[in-house]
């Protein structure tokens, strides 16, 4: 039998272009006649992907590992895109850096010469990321909000914003509430308390004003959660509303879409945006008729609660609904456990079992994790040093920059298993027929492969020996 091999080679180039379309010339294999044209990259603990040289896939394969085979591999949902919050204390950072500078730093983000973003998640009123406690109606009684302003984000939030979506035309845009203003809350304040039933109606009428609000400054929100985590209060340690299940429906197949409509905004609804093990609150709302006829998808967290194949309840409920996971960012003292690999568990295995879309949470904070008015140890997705202005790049950045920018809005995420626990491994197929598999290993004490059927021929690709590693596998369509 013919081995078949991928010989990693000494090659230095940088490679961070969008798609097998643009590889540097040399890093492609070059086909004879009929055969098939493909790239390996690999990236160790230099982080940067290197093509490697490789040889042709071959008639035989290896009968003791296993492969995926594209020849009869089944999809199972389509990718949305990779985002990241722009959170108030994002785009403050942001607005004090230097334009040029901004502008840099927002291209690596969003384009594919960097790490290639699509999506950005904004919050409405102050989020555990902000400069200050803020809501856009402090009013007390204002159901038909009248005195409702977004001025405050007109000094760096929108600014950025739109700066964002002029560097990626083809941005997704969402937000949701973290807390609405106090008056409407059992508490009082923004930091705590329940949301009351007799104020859903003037919560329903402050979500569609500041969607209408932010339409008008030239921002368009495609899509709004009920409501961030809305099981939780945080103990009144910041921003945070407890909002009950029959809230939830009333609000996702009555008050929001009649407010949205009365607005003048089309914006998508999304419900739970909390974590996987409350499936069964998500499955009794979305029983109820009302709400599956308005609602778009479901939003998850992977806060320690629950396993993301826990989605695959939901589907079993409810084919073909559309689920998100909104928020997972690094953790400053969980730096030592959330390593490359790490990371690749908890994005594939979200992508894997039903979610169409991933996003991190904070786009930049400074070194210390501020600006924040919660209690929770974030880090930035990048970290600026304020004195130095470096940028600082996180372990799930590293894992974007590698996969982010060769999958294409639309590809079809395809259903398979990682080989074993050493292995996170995930296949996309691009709306133009290429293929995009993305394989990685850490601490690999024996030398592993991970074999590719296409067009009943083989490849095996070998994975590098004791670090981190990424193999990302583009095969163009013939």
């Amino acid at each position: 039998m013919k081995h078949v091999f991928v010989k990693i080679s000494a090659l230095l180039v940088l490679l961070t272009l969008a798609s097998c379309h643009h590889v540097k010339e040399g890093s492609v294999y070059v086909p004879k006649d009929g055969d098939i044209q493909f790239t390996v990259l690999q990236a160790t603990k230099d982080k940067a992907l290197h093509p490697v040289k490789s040889t042709p896939f071959t008639k035989e394969g290896y009968s003791e590992i296993g492969y995926l085979d594209l020849d009869s591999v089944c999809t199972t949902h389509p990718y949305l895109g990779t985002g990241v919050s722009l959170t108030d204390a994002s785009c403050y950072l942001l607005g004090k850096m230097s334009p040029r500078k901004r502008r840099a730093f927002l291209r690596d983000a969003f384009t594919p010469a960097g790490m290639n973003l699509n999506m950005v998640r904004l919050n409405c009123g102050a989020s555990d990321y902000a400069t200050e406690l803020y809501n856009y109606n402090d009013v007390p009684g204002d159901v038909d909000m009248e005195h409702f302003s977004i001025d405050r984000d007109r000094l760096y939030m929108i600014p950025v914003i739109r700066e964002v979506m002029k560097t990626c035309p083809d941005l997704f845009v969402y937000s949701a509430v973290w807390s609405e203003p106090g008056w409407m809350k059992s508490s009082g304040a923004m930091c705590g308390g329940a949301l009351l039933d007799d104020y859903l109606q003037a919560y329903a009428n402050y979500v569609a004003a500041y969607l209408k609000a932010y339409k008008e400054a030239g921002v368009d929100i495609q899509a709004m959660s009920i409501h961030n985590e809305p099981l939780t209060d945080q103990k009144g340690g910041c921003p945070a509303s407890l909002v009950s299940e029959e809230q939830e429906a009333m609000l996702a197949g009555k008050l929001f879409p009649e407010a949205f409509q009365k607005a003048g905004v089309d914006t998508k609804i999304w419900i739970h945006d909390y974590d996987y093990t409350y499936w069964e609150r998500v499955n009794r709302i979305l029983a109820d008729d009302k709400v599956l006829a308005n609602v778009d998808a479901v939003a998850w967290h992977p806060y320690g609660r629950g396993t993301p194949d826990l989605q695959k309840n939901v589907l079993a409920e409810h084919p073909g609904i559309t689920m998100h996971l909104t928020e997972r960012g690094p953790n400053k003292l969980k730096a030592d456990i959330q390593t490359r690999k790490w990371w690749c568990d908890v994005i594939f295995n979200a992508l894997r079992y039903g979610s169409s879309s991933y996003s991190s949470w904070n786009l930049l904070l400074d070194t210390d994790g501020q600006p924040l008015t919660g209690k929770y140890p974030c880090g930035g997705l990048e970290e600026i040093d304020l004195e130095s202005g470096e940028i600082i790049q996180s372990t799930q950045a590293d894992v974007f920059r590698q996969y982010c920018p060769y999958v294409q809005k639309g590809a079809d995420i395809l259903e398979m298993e990682s080989p074993d626990e050493d292995i996170a491994a995930l296949a996309f197929r691009n709306p133009d027929g290429s293929y995009v598999i993305v394989i990685s290993a850490e601490d690999l004490g024996a030398r592993k492969k991970f074999q590719i059927k296409y067009k009943n021929e083989y490849l095996a690709v070998s994975l590098p020996l004791g670090t981190w590693s990424m193999t990302t596998v583009l095969i163009e369509n013939q």
